[in-house]
């Protein structure tokens, strides 16, 4: 699955590595979740530049603890999304750094069924 190119449009926001709470907001409430055999991909606008991306997320990070361990079973860890966008150019990117530099954390719930 691929994201298409963006026509040309304003100058993008300036790179800069930086969460805030509602980014993490923002994503869940926007962010479609397509599920796969061993992994997941989550999609949907950035929270902070507003482009189109994907971020995949492999099982191993997922799923949820063994019995045990700190978390409660029914709890799965977050995970640490952050921008891939990689058709535009954040003005003082570092060299081969895709996306605005925005990151945040999102809890995914387990498959149904899983």
């Amino acid at each position: 699955m691929t994201t298409p190119p963006l026509p040309p449009g304003p100058v993008p926001l300036p790179y800069l590595r930086v969460t805030e709470p509602s980014y993490a907001q923002r994503a869940a409430a926007t962010f479609l979740r397509e599920d796969f055999v061993g992994a997941v991909v989550l999609s949907g606008p950035c929270p902070r530049c507003g482009h189109p991306m994907e971020f995949p997320v492999v099982e191993r990070i997922f799923r949820t603890p063994t019995p045990g361990a700190s978390a409660p079973a029914s709890v799965s860890p977050p995970v640490v999304v952050f921008c891939t966008v990689e058709d535009v150019e954040y003005p003082g990117a570092p060299e081969g750094e895709a996306g605005c530099g925005a990151y945040w954390s999102l809890v995914l719930a387990a498959e149904a069924g899983a």
